[in-house]
């Protein structure tokens, strides 16, 4: 493919673990002299740019697309915006995971899937080991480190597979079936558990009006738009459960017990013991 190509790097990333991966991608990508485009599906700014539209009328020579994985799937913000996309492009894409140690699921699967049904060609895919969201406050968590510098190294070695295909002009895509790396019999359990159904068992929270302030700093870092207020934080049904509420609050006013999840992220961590902690696929 000649000329200069451009890449766009479309991502959600509650905790900035995804944000790391997509950073080092967008670094890699324009020291081998390409052009990026970022768009952070969790920011209330830039909703609009890049659109999905715009991948027919000026497609990109990549499209990078990445989740964190919730419930061992890809958060719906993400699985959205790939809904959204035309079909028949045939861009090329990557679809790449951010996952804290307990397990990758099926999440590069159902991304890598819904990309292909929307006519587009995977050429590569990555999951990449991160510090579980849930477990900032405990000393010693599950993805402690993570991303270090070993994970930046084959981030970057994904990026120079995928940009040599694309210098090819008809960039081969990777085996659907190398993104299901679990038993099927695994991965028909994981179906059928939804971040949806998951809801009821997740910590709850609760805001404490004698400390809240009503500043809205919650509602700017939640990802889905989620929050409202009347007059104290409320959160509706497209709420993630991300906890970014409760780790950015400055008067502590959102809290939760998080201490039965670490119980269930540790035992669910050994229970897989999933490894490569971190993976390509090119």
């Amino acid at each position: 493919m000649a000329g200069q190509k451009t890449a766009w790097i479309v991502y959600c990333s509650p905790s900035g673990a995804t944000r790391h991966v997509a950073g080092v991608i967008r670094d890699t990508f324009r020291e081998l002299g390409g052009e990026c485009v970022e768009k952070d599906l969790g920011k209330r700014n830039g909703w609009d740019a890049p659109g999905p539209d715009l991948l027919r009328t000026a497609p990109p020579a990549c499209l990078f697309i990445g989740s964190p994985v919730y419930v061992s799937h890809p958060v719906p913000p993400v699985m959205a915006f790939i809904s959204g996309l035309p079909e028949g492009t045939g861009v090329p894409a990557v679809p790449f995971v951010t996952w804290g140690g307990a397990c990758s699921g099926v999440a590069l699967h159902d991304m890598g899937t819904a990309l292909h049904e929307k006519g587009m060609t995977v050429v590569g895919a990555a999951k990449i080991l991160a510090l579980h969201s849930m477990m900032w406050r405990s000393p010693d968590p599950v993805g402690k480190g993570h991303p270090d510098a070993g994970d930046d190294r084959i981030i970057r070695e994904m990026v120079r597979g995928v940009y040599e295909k694309l210098n090819t002009g008809a960039p081969a895509g990777i085996p659907l079936p190398d993104l299901a790396y679990y038993p099927e019999n695994v991965r028909r359990e994981m179906g059928k558990i939804t971040l949806k159904e998951a809801k009821p068992h997740l910590p709850s929270r609760e805001v404490d009006p004698d400390l809240c302030t009503q500043c809205g700093i919650c509602s700017e870092v939640c990802p889905v738009g989620a929050i409202t207020f009347s007059p104290y934080p409320e959160f509706d049904e497209s709420c993630i459960y991300c906890f970014n509420c409760v780790r950015e609050c400055p008067e502590d006013a959102i809290r939760t017990d998080l201490s039965g999840a670490e119980t269930r992220i540790r035992q669910r961590a050994e229970q897989f013991s999933e490894r490569p902690l971190s993976r390509i696929f090119l």
